[in-house]
C-alpha cells in the first residue's frame, strides 16, 4: 500500500527526517579555546544590548560557526541558561544560510535572565541584520 503525498507529509518519520536535516552541525560550531581567543583577541566587530554582546571576525571558511558563552552570573541557574542557549541556536540555524562567513561569539548579559522568549528571539533577529549589513565589506 503506497501512502498519499499528504499522508506522507504527516507521518511521523517524514517529521523526524524533516527536523534531522535542519540540524546545528558540529562544522557551525566554535568548540575550542583556541577559536573563541581568536575571536576575543582580533579587534573583532561587536553589537550589543542588554542582553547581549556579539563579537564576529571573518573565519575564511565557507560557513558561519557559533560560539556561546552564557554564564551563570549574568542569567543565573542551568535553566534560564540553557533556555538562552537553545533560543539562540535556534535562531542561528534558521538565519545562518544569510550569513557570510565569520566566527561569532555570544556573551550573554543581565537583560537576557527576565526576557521573554519571544523578546530573546526579536533581539537575535535584529542582530543578525545588523551583522549581515556590516560583512558586507568583510
Amino acid at each position: 500500500m503506497r501512502l498519499t503525498d499528504a499522508r506522507l507529509l504527516a507521518s511521523p518519520f517524514f517529521n523526524f527526517f524533516q527536523s534531522r536535516v535542519s540540524t546545528f552541525k558540529p562544522a557551525q560550531r566554535l568548540v575550542h579555546k583556541t577559536q573563541f581567543d581568536s575571536v576575543y583577541q582580533s579587534g573583532s566587530k561587536k553589537l550589543g544590548d542588554s542582553c547581549f554582546l556579539i563579537l564576529f571576525k571573518p573565519n575564511g571558511l565557507n560557513n558561519a560557526r557559533l560560539g556561546l558563552s552564557i554564564s551563570s552570573r549574568t542569567v543565573g541557574n542551568a535553566v534560564n541558561r540553557n533556555r538562552i542557549k537553545r533560543i539562540i541556536r535556534e535562531s542561528f540555524r534558521l538565519n545562518c544560510s544569510a550569513f557570510p562567513a565569520v566566527d561569532i561569539v555570544i556573551n550573554s548579559r543581565n537583560g537576557a535572565r527576565e526576557a521573554s522568549n519571544a523578546q530573546l528571539a526579536q533581539r537575535l533577529t535584529q542582530h543578525w541584520q545588523t551583522l549581515v549589513k556590516q560583512c558586507v565589506n568583510c
